[in-house]
């Protein structure tokens, strides 16, 4: 009887500690994401044409900024009627960084709407 009671026991350490184990390693999988995504709504200004805009926003180095900010660029659509939209994932440090390039590159060629 002493023997099955040991094996017994000795089967139910075996059974936790495996699935403390598979625990564990969930744990060390798991990455906690840190990033947040944005969504910029750019408005084109309807009183200037569309070569005027694009010309305004190159010289002010919008889209070469963007790139240097880090963020990751994870869809740009260009909608009619409405403008492009513009949804980007960084870290929340960057914040500001990603608001002055907005406010320095797409003003005077779109109106944007965060």
């Amino acid at each position: 009887m002493k023997k099955y009671i040991w094996m017994f026991s000795v089967l139910l350490f075996w059974n936790s500690a495996k699935s403390f184990a598979q625990d564990s390693s969930k744990n060390q999988l798991y990455i906690h994401n840190d990033s947040m995504m944005m969504t910029v709504f750019l408005k084109h200004i309807q009183d200037a044409p569309v070569d005027s805009i694009q010309a305004r926003v190159m010289r002010q180095g919008f889209y070469d900024k963007l790139n240097k900010v880090h963020t990751r660029i994870l869809s740009w659509n260009v909608v009619m009627g409405i403008g492009q939209i513009i949804t980007l994932k960084f870290k929340p440090q960057y914040i500001r960084q990603v608001n002055q390039v907005f406010e320095g590159g797409a003003w005077g060629g779109f109106h944007t709407e965060f």
